[in-house]
């Protein structure tokens, strides 16, 4: 039985950012409340290892969620291979005017202009001090700038430096649409100065820990292919890890049927997954495999994560699907997903990646 069906009208009828800030409450002082939701099997031909890291399965949890790092134990215990936790910023900021988040209910999406509210990078240093000894899937963080920092650069450069030796891997997220002019980073010169500066202070962080991070890139579905290909050459020549496809969508025009259609801000859920797959498809390709990539957007299922992962995606996240299906959603798509590598004949889940195109994977 899922029992998330059961109370969801009652949560729907709360406003979402407040539903939100009392479901990572709730996570938070029950940190056992998972074992209520799933039973977190391990499915041998899910385990996954990517950047010298071993995943128990290739299901993530999406940074946006648990922005502070507060309940990432919690959410390891409902089946995840592993968690992304922030965006986190260098100080503590309160984001955009509420109300900023809406439920786009008959499209199973979510419209939200936060804005990168978090603690700042002091709490959520605390918090990850705290995570570190118990953790035991690869924990991934979310970097981004404060609102008024003009040189975004100098704000990415020091959260590096702060969380390089604590994190299983950096996102460096530039692809938010609620911060201003932060998109612009995605263009070709910008990025290939900024992605020098980045990956030069990794190398630096690199040889004076030795301890290997991968620095992945989240990029917007909003893109052309000219500018995906430019991205592409420009990840390749700086060595990037890995990239996120992707974030949240400006765009509109995606038959969106919900009252709150017309809000600005990202819009996530299911609607994005064809625009994503898309993205995911034309980096895959461009790439010719040789960069790992995390599909994201519009996963509700384990059809819709094996899609992915055989338009190109290593491993995948999910979130907004968590908000409509429920804390058991993680297990039964590793559930499903182990089936389904089994009915094709995959001994594991890597053999599927990017086997809708012909050229060889190069594995990492």
């Amino acid at each position: 039985m899922n029992l998330y069906k059961i109370f969801r009208p009652a949560i729907f009828k709360i406003e979402p950012e407040a539903a939100h800030n009392l479901a990572i409450n709730l996570l938070h002082f029950l940190p056992n409340a998972a074992s209520l939701f799933c039973l977190n099997k391990n499915y041998e031909n899910l385990h996954t290892k990517l950047w010298n890291l071993d995943f128990t399965n290739p299901i993530g949890m999406a940074a946006g969620f648990d922005k502070n790092a507060a309940v990432v134990l919690t959410l390891e215990k409902f089946g995840f291979g592993f968690v992304e936790c922030g965006t986190v910023t260098p100080l503590a900021q309160i984001g955009n005017p509420q109300p900023r988040i809406f439920r786009l209910e008959r499209d199973r999406a979510i419209i939200n202009r936060l804005g990168f509210n978090n603690l700042g990078a002091e709490n959520f240093a605390k918090n990850i001090a705290e995570i570190l000894p118990k953790i035991s899937v690869p924990l991934g963080i979310n970097i981004g700038k404060n609102k008024d920092t003009e040189d975004a650069l100098l704000d990415y450069l020091l959260l590096l430096q702060k969380f390089y030796e604590k994190a299983s891997y950096i996102t460096v997220n530039i692809s938010s649409p609620n911060t201003k002019n932060l998109r612009d980073l995605q263009n070709e010169n910008q990025l290939d100065l900024f992605l020098s500066e980045i990956m030069k202070k990794k190398n630096e962080l690199k040889n004076s820990s030795q301890k290997n991070v991968p620095i992945l890139l989240k990029i917007a579905p909003d893109l052309s292919l000219d500018e995906i290909e430019k991205i592409a050459e420009v990840v390749i020549k700086n060595a990037v890890d890995g990239v996120i496809i992707s974030n949240t969508t400006i765009d509109r025009n995606l038959n969106l049927q919900s009252t709150y259609a017309s809000e600005s801000g990202g819009l996530s859920g299911r609607p994005l997954f064809v625009k994503s797959n898309e993205i995911l498809k034309n980096f895959y390709k461009l790439t010719q495999g040789k960069i790992p990539l995390i599909g994201v957007g519009g996963i509700a299922s384990a059809q819709d994560a094996y899609e992915k992962i055989k338009c190109g995606a290593s491993m995948v996240q999910i979130y907004s699907a968590f908000i409509y299906e429920g804390f058991g959603l993680v297990e039964r798509i590793k559930k499903d997903l182990s089936e389904m590598v089994k009915k094709d004949g995959f001994k594991n889940i890597s053999q599927a990646v990017g086997v809708k195109f012909n050229f060889p994977r190069n594995q990492i």
